[in-house]
């Protein structure tokens, strides 16, 4: 499989206040609105967080488990104190293998957003 683009989509119960936290996790407000339900924000080239309200999605959509998305990073420990000033909070970090170490934080639905990166940079 060769992606050209990558786009996770993460549904919220109360969209203002979900779309306000990533906001916050974000640094910045989104980058596109395409609707009233609707947030994105670019965070690459080709990789795209979306935020929608889950009245928005189809009925399919809505029974769907909670999101996990995962964000490769070169400074963990800078991220993580960015995260803080922006009143998220954020766990010590963890140590996956001798290689990554990795910090989960969750927004308003319980979904994960865990940063990621290689110990050995």
């Amino acid at each position: 499989m060769n992606a050209h683009q990558v786009l996770a989509t993460v549904a919220a119960s109360d969209f203002a206040a979900s779309s306000a936290w990533y906001a916050r996790l974000f640094g910045r407000v989104p980058d596109c609105t395409p609707d009233a339900d609707c947030a994105e924000w670019q965070l690459a080239d080709c990789t795209r967080v979306r935020v929608r309200s889950r009245d928005g999605l189809a009925e399919a959509s809505r029974r769907i488990g909670v999101a996990s998305l995962g964000i490769i990073v070169d400074d963990l420990d800078g991220i993580l104190q960015d995260l803080q000033g922006r009143q998220i909070d954020v766990p010590v970090p963890q140590l996956a293998t001798h290689y990554l170490r990795f910090a989960p934080v969750c927004d308003p639905d319980g979904n994960r957003v865990t940063f990621v990166e290689s110990a050995t940079a």
